[in-house]
């Protein structure tokens, strides 16, 4: 009896670690899969390098005197270039490419027919908890509409639209105030006006406006809400791009990153 109760002991301690190991296993495994698809799509979003300035060489010539230039006018950094091509290869619903100077918010977004779909599937298909960054269903493709909005996870190791959450701090705002919108129409700056945490209850996801001045007393009131400062002041005849992300100060709170678009 004693043997077939250590038996049965064993096999549950067994079990019991099986499932702690798998529990532990699990989230690894689908952060490195998140990562590695993630970092492969990258190379159909890659910024040109810049040909290195030569300075003459003045090491052997102490009494030299440089002249004013009479080269070429400085050029502007190169901007990155996005196969869209390629990228739809690996999924038609590709709507755009977001990225944040300095931060590790770099992705494609995409839309499905619903909201829930890429909560749990990465761009190229596979399921994972990470999802991929994704545009509102009700939103047109194209930024046409006064607001669009892109929704992302916010990941404990840092991925996805975790780093959203450092907009809560003047500093952060002021070394990052605009984001880089890519899409297969054109290129746009985002100029980031407001960000706070909300309820998802609240008005921040609103897309359907009575007129142009209901719309535009929805960015004053936004911008009013902001926990940073900003300089850009958002008008009427703006469109707007929100980026939503979970928070955790209260049951359902969101951070809401409000900018509007910029044609480059």
């Amino acid at each position: 009896m004693k043997k077939l109760i250590f038996i049965v002991a064993a096999l549950v301690l067994l079990a019991v670690s099986g499932v702690a190991a798998w529990q532990v296993y699990v989230p690894v495994h689908e952060d490195n899969m998140s990562f590695n698809a993630y970092e492969d799509l990258r190379q159909f979003a890659r910024i040109p390098t810049p040909e290195p300035t030569i300075q003459p060489d003045t090491s052997s010539s102490p009494d030299f005197t440089p002249t004013p230039s009479s080269g070429p006018e400085p050029t502007l950094p190169p901007t990155p270039q996005v196969d869209f091509d390629s990228l739809r290869a690996v999924n038609p619903e590709i709507v755009a490419w977001l990225s944040i100077d300095g931060t590790n918010i770099d992705y494609p977004v995409a839309q499905h027919s619903d909201n829930d779909y890429y909560l749990h599937h990465l761009f190229t298909g596979e399921w994972n908890s990470s999802g991929c960054l994704f545009m509102d269903c009700s939103n047109q493709a194209g930024f046409s509409d006064l607001h669009t909005i892109i929704y992302g996870h916010h990941m404990d190791n840092g991925t996805m639209f975790q780093k959203l959450m450092d907009y809560k701090d003047q500093s952060f705002y002021d070394e990052h105030p605009t984001a880089q919108l890519f899409t297969p129409d054109g290129t746009y700056t985002v100029e980031f006006f407001a960000g706070y945490v909300a309820g998802v209850d609240g008005n921040a996801w609103k897309l359907d406006f009575a007129s142009d001045a209901e719309f535009g007393k929805w960015a004053e009131n936004a911008k009013e809400k902001s926990l940073f400062e900003s300089p850009v002041t958002p008008t009427a005849s703006d469109r707007i791009v929100t980026l939503s992300t979970c928070s955790y100060e209260f049951y359902n709170a969101r951070l809401v990153l409000h900018g509007r678009l910029v044609v480059d």
